[in-house]
């Protein structure tokens, strides 16, 4: 299946997207700060990147822009992942370079099928 970066300092939160994912077939590579998952996108070929838009080395509009400078990245989907779940957020993040937005706390019923929508869209918005 899928290839799968996400960046997020959350451990418990890591661990549950992992389960998630992996039952479906998914292959999840975890990055615990916005550097480590630069270095990752650089080193590996991924489908997807879930991004916490608020890490403690660097804000998430950053990673999103770094992300999308890379070619390798420029059709690979960015999906923010974030505890601000308003309108203007959902604005924000297309503006910083994300293909979407799944708000935190995740709905692990409905959590499946939106990365699917994600990576069956590719990079559009």
């Amino acid at each position: 299946m899928a290839v799968i970066l996400i960046i997020e300092d959350d451990a418990k939160f890591v661990r549950l997207v992992e389960k998630i994912l992996g039952v479906q077939g998914h292959h999840v590579i975890h990055a615990g700060t916005a550097l480590d998952g630069l270095r990752l996108a650089d080193l590996e070929r991924v489908n997807l990147v879930l991004l916490d838009m608020d890490l403690p080395d660097l804000d998430g509009k950053v990673v999103a822009n770094a992300l999308r400078s890379r070619p390798a990245m420029q059709q690979i989907p960015i999906i923010a992942v974030t505890a601000q779940d308003d309108a203007i957020t959902r604005r924000l993040v297309v503006a910083f370079g994300c293909n979407g937005f799944i708000p935190k706390p995740i709905d692990t019923r409905q959590f499946c099928t939106q990365v699917a929508e994600f990576l069956s869209k590719g990079n559009k918005p």
